[in-house]
């Protein structure tokens, strides 16, 4: 019976992956659609070209002519809509939320983008919001019989993956007699769904009837062989309703209440590796943490024998387990800045730091907000100008930080610097910092990703009256090396970085440069992402600025462990 349900699943999944969102773009974006805002002919012959180019299965070629269509009259719905297809497409996950978000902000409530949008959402797994989009496309979209078969048959599989029987029973009602194989097969998991066996019956036997493709049969096959099954043990019906429940708990946003009922149903017998990821992030949004990490881990051992989850998906659980773990590390840095003075000749720097962190348990981490206490030690061990060097250098620290917001990688800190060295100094330090990226982390399904991060922070020196405001940029494009391992990772890019000191002689610093960044990650077990890594990151700066601190090459090797 497991296995069963499992193949149900993958038969959902497999649609939302392919022909779902395919069958609809083919449908959706014809340049013909009564919606599309005349075209310029440039933009017109662009545009089709870009759609001989998805013809032909030539992407990269259908990318740059939807481009430049899109440039030749960027105000059309229809080639913004094409350009997201082709991103879609092309894998381009990360480019494909930029647009489909950026289109949302522009027509809220046009069917064609909310269509795009959901399908998209369906992509990535988010069930959810994916069928919140096919309803919504449905109300306020102007469809043919062909699209709107193909957006109800969406929204039911969402709305099946996301536990809602109740709406993937509302997507279906207008078409649950086609006879079609697409429908039926569809209706019979949704009588499976809600213990109708007899009624799923019927509907795989129609399916099977009208099958033509070995998938189909295959998948109406298994669903007759599931309905025909003695009906099950009564406590594993119970089980099914309480995890219900607990879905519902948390349509309500009652995660505590959600995680009990999860519970009791896992007691008596039910629950797949979604159901434990489900209460998963139930126990780590309650501050549950070792709940949390109880359930990622029954996830991940439920799935060793369903096979749900790709890759990514696993990996990311596995995220969680490391992240929700994690109670103490250390941070080694070594910069080295060589900068070249037309008036000086060459200044070298050498100046190595470490750190200490440690991480209360529970309240340490709660569903993303986090509290450190840290010690720190930094001095300068080279100094190409002759400046001193060592311990008479030698700068302390003792603070701590807190990110309030679970969603904004937002930290505030206060540390006390502490005089080490002769040259040091002591004084209160308070800190402001921000950033946001994309495309940091591992990607173990991909070869190759887009990346960027940017970083902002605030320092203000409190005896000294002395602030720093500092940021940088960071745009690339990330290449595994699984010719050496799958846990290296090269990152060329381009870098752009701002600092302005209130009590340095050129108080404003800007530079520009390309850069390179090595990363080996390491450390990880079967329930856990790798926890550290060790990279090398080199950047020529071309400074923008008078400020001699903005230019030359800066290399900096860091262990984050």
């Amino acid at each position: 019976m497991k296995r069963a349900a499992s193949k149900r699943a993958k038969r959902l999944r497999a649609f939302v992956r392919t022909g779902g969102l395919a069958a609809f773009a083919a449908l959706a974006l014809h340049a013909n659609c009564s919606w599309a805002q005349p075209l310029t002919p440039r933009a017109y012959r662009l545009a089709d070209s870009a759609y001989k180019a998805i013809a032909a299965g030539d992407l990269p070629r259908a990318e740059d002519y939807a481009s430049k269509a899109l440039r030749a009259q960027p105000s059309s719905l229809q080639l913004n809509l094409l350009m997201l297809d082709v991103y879609i497409r092309e894998g381009k996950i990360d480019a494909a939320d930029v647009q489909a978000d950026a289109l949302m902000k522009r027509y809220p409530n046009d069917g064609n983008v909310l269509a795009q949008h959901g399908f998209l959402q369906q992509k990535q797994q988010r069930y959810d919001l994916a069928a919140d989009d096919f309803s919504a496309a449905l109300v306020k979209g102007q469809w043919d019989d062909a699209q709107q078969r193909n957006l109800r048959l969406a929204w039911a599989d969402s709305a099946l993956m996301a536990h809602r029987p109740e709406q993937a029973a509302q997507a279906l009602a207008p078409i649950e007699h086609d006879p079609d194989v697409a429908v039926q097969l569809r209706v019979a998991q949704l009588h499976l769904r809600n213990g109708d066996r007899k009624g799923a019956l019927a509907a795989a036997q129609l399916a099977q009837a009208n099958a033509v493709s070995d998938d189909d049969k295959k998948s109406a096959a298994a669903l007759i062989e599931y309905a025909e099954q003695p009906e099950p043990d009564p406590r594993n019906e119970q089980a099914q309703k309480t995890l219900q429940r607990a879905y519902d708990l948390l349509r309500e946003n009652k995660d505590s209440e959600a995680l009990v009922e999860f519970q009791k149903g896992f007691a008596l017998g039910g629950g797949n590796a979604g159901n434990y990821a489900d209460a998963g992030y139930a126990a780590k949004r309650s501050g549950e943490n070792d709940d949390a990490v109880k359930l990622f881990e029954a996830s991940l051992d439920a799935d060793d024998h369903e096979h749900a989850f790709d890759a990514q998906r696993r990996f990311g659980y596995r995220r969680e387990v490391q992240q929700l773990e994690r109670t103490w590390g250390f941070v080694l840095s070594l910069p080295y800045q060589v900068s070249a003075f037309s008036y000086q000749g060459t200044v070298s720097v050498l100046q190595p730091g470490i750190e200490a962190y440690w991480q209360p348990p529970k309240i340490g981490y709660r569903n993303g907000r986090i509290l450190q206490f840290f010690v720190r030690g930094y001095g300068t061990a080279y100094d190409g100008s002759g400046n001193v060097t060592g311990l008479p250098t030698l700068q302390g620290s003792v603070g701590a930080r807190y990110k309030p917001l679970v969603d904004q990688n937002l930290v505030l800190s206060a540390e006390r610097l502490v005089r080490l060295g002769s040259l040091s100094q002591n004084d209160w330090l308070l800190r402001m910092g921000y950033s946001s990226e994309a495309g940091n982390d591992l990607r173990v399904t991909e070869p190759s990703w887009r990346a960027w991060q940017v970083y902002a922070e605030a320092d203000y020196f409190l005896h000294q009256g002395r602030y720093i405001l500092y940021s940088q940029l960071r745009y690339g494009h990330t290449w595994a090396v699984p010719a050496i391992s799958d846990r290296l990772t090269v990152y060329p890019h381009v870098a752009l970085i701002f600092d302005h000191d209130s009590k340095a002689q050129d108080r404003t610093a800007i530079s520009v440069g390309p850069g390179v960044q090595f990363r080996f990650w390491f450390r990880e077990h079967h329930y856990s992402a790798p926890a550290s890594y060790a990279d090398l990151t080199v950047q020529y700066h071309i400074p923008l600025t008078s400020a001699a601190r903005a230019r030359g090459l800066a290399a900096q090797l860091t262990l984050w462990y």
